[in-house]
């Protein structure tokens, strides 16, 4: 039936049916679902990362994953139209080619994703590039403090606790997740929060480190790991099979070239020595210490070093001693006496970067719950990567600016900060945009059938106003959303938020946002309603649909060494 013959039979019934034929409607319909259930994965996993510690290199791939998604959304709107408008140019008896209209409306649809696509890259990269110097500096905080809430390091005064004491599960629920994706932004745009970042950022620093290495188990597999890396060379040492091609190559060289000079008093060359003299020439190369063998003819360079690397190896195993990293030690030391020199210990505490001074022991017990491990060799390496890491926080704001000693770690912080709500925003704006216009498409077609067949009022007037049914259903959604409360909306913690940010301006640049602090506050409200809600569903479309697609995020889980 064509789009001519489907109106007019519209009109003669008053039922309204949908413009496009029916092969196009179902295909717009096919793909709007197979987007949203991308976009809906995308939403949850997006709030995974938002709910742990994620890298600077993740944020960047969710971001892109997030303007890809707002790209397809875009070039979708712009299918659906093109192909109306190419139905109507029909019932004005205006016909296309196929090739024509096919062509027109492929570069729309790839126009409309590029264009949106650079939209959003820009709306992002001006707001990183153009952030000011205190918020890259307060973003870098906020993360921090934001890590030691998901940890349960520090629970945030006026948040219910959990049975067990801390705030663990309501940061991991799904409704904490979309709470926590807006808190770095919300704390290091508004100037009264500041203070409260730099007072815990020592503290918060030492625990992200922790959880970042997993822990003292994660440390400790860090320590199994060097004491292997020790134990192979102590191997080698035991068994004199140290690796000595460095001091043969000198040993080489150095022979050669006094060889050379001495053919070279005689007028002679390596390559020119009289074969008359061969056996004169070997044997005084023996009595300078090289034992060539008798067919060894003068310009061997090769026979020659063999002949220098066989007295160096003989002279090191008859040594009572060796060199080891560049330190004579004495040869044939037990494991716990060769573990326990100088030398060992400093490489050991580089690598473990540890304190000067500090013992590694070749053993800790697991029995004791590794508290003699996390006392002798966690709690001084903490102190240390503290004592590192923390001028770079305390730094002066100029280091953050432009050209500046931290302008690279400031931007990363300001994209992770920026990122998450805005991919958040344009993720829900895509999928509810686009779930009013799946019932849409859904709507017309079956309300056209049901109506051919029985005529119900209500049927109806879902038929003649198709797109008023997904518009207020989803408008009462939000509004519904914007009512509702759950434990972190109705805490104290978050009333007294909601009373700091009202009428409060977000400084990320040095023009402030548009959005005041209380309405942001207030789509934080909707949105962390709606994911309790949403997320599970989410999650179930992206494990069995999308096969448990990361979206460029993989979640960091840290296990318990299985052997010492």
């Amino acid at each position: 039936m064509t789009v001519l013959t489907q109106e007019e039979k519209g009109r003669r019934d008053g039922i309204k049916r949908s413009i496009l034929p029916p092969w196009q409607n179902w295909l717009v319909t096919g793909i709007t679902l197979t987007y949203l259930i991308c976009e809906l994965a995308f939403n949850s996993r997006l709030l995974d990362l938002v709910g742990s510690i994620s890298t600077a290199e993740e944020v960047h791939n969710m971001e892109r994953y997030g303007r890809s998604l707002t790209a397809i959304a875009a070039a979708l709107l712009v299918l659906q139209f093109a192909l109306m408008g190419n139905a109507r140019l029909k019932k004005k008896n205006i016909y296309l080619s196929a090739k024509t209209s096919v062509s027109a409306v492929l570069l729309l649809c790839l126009t409309t994703g590029a264009l949106t696509w650079h939209a959003v890259e820009w709306v992002i990269e001006r707001q990183v590039s153009k952030s000011t110097s205190e918020f890259r500096q307060m973003s870098l905080l906020a993360q921090l403090y934001q890590q030691s809430l998901i940890d349960g390091h520090q629970t945030l005064e006026g948040i219910p606790l959990d049975s067990s004491g801390g705030q663990v599960q309501t940061w991991s629920s799904p409704s904490g997740k979309a709470f926590l994706a807006m808190l770095p932004i919300l704390l290091s745009s508004v100037d009264r929060y500041h203070a409260l970042l730099k007072g815990s950022a020592e503290q918060n620093l030492r625990d992200s480190i922790s959880a970042r290495e997993g822990g003292v188990l994660g440390y400790y597999k860090a320590w199994l790991q060097a004491r292997e890396a020790v134990h192979k060379q102590y191997v080698a040492y035991y068994n004199d099979d140290m690796d000595i091609s460095g001091p043969i190559l000198r040993e080489q060289n150095k022979a050669w070239q006094r060889y050379e000079r001495s053919l070279s008093a005689k007028g002679l060359k390596t390559w020119n020595v009289p074969r008359r003299y061969y056996a004169s020439v070997r044997n005084h190369v023996r009595r300078q210490g090289v034992p060539v063998t008798n067919g060894w003819s003068p310009s061997d360079r090769s026979g020659f070093n063999d002949a220098v690397a066989k007295t160096v190896r003989q002279q090191y195993l008859a040594q009572r001693t060796v060199v080891f990293n560049g330190v004579t030690i004495p040869k044939r030391l037990d494991w716990d006496d060769f573990f326990r020199q100088h030398v060992v210990q400093k490489s050991l505490r580089e690598k473990l970067l540890l304190p000067a001074g500090t013992l590694v022991r070749a053993q800790y017990p697991k029995n004791d719950g590794l508290k003699l491990f996390s006392l002798e060799l966690h709690t001084p390496h903490l102190d240390e990567a503290v004592k590192e890491q923390l001028p770079r926080l305390q730094a002066s704001l100029s280091s953050y600016s432009v050209g500046g000693e931290n302008e690279k770690q400031g931007e990363d912080a300001a994209r992770a900060a920026i990122v998450p709500p805005i991919a958040l925003i344009f993720s829900l704006m895509g999928a509810l945009t686009h779930l009013a216009k799946l019932l849409y498409l859904l709507l017309v077609p079956l309300t056209a059938t049901i109506l051919t067949k029985r005529s119900w009022h209500a049927v109806q007037l879902l038929n003649r106003h198709p797109l008023v049914f997904p518009v207020a259903l989803i408008s009462a959604l939000l509004v519904m959303f914007n009512y509702m409360n759950n434990s972190i909306t109705v805490s104290p913690a978050y009333q007294d938020l909601k009373n700091a940010l009202r009428g409060a301006e977000i400084t990320i640049t040095d023009e402030p946002l548009f959005l005041r602090g209380g309405a942001l506050l207030q789509v934080v409200h909707a949105v962390s309603i709606g994911q309790s809600y949403s997320y599970p569903m989410n999650q179930y479309l992206r494990e069995t649909l999308l096969r448990g697609f990361d979206f460029g995020y993989a979640t960091h889980e840290n296990s318990l060494p299985d052997r010492e």
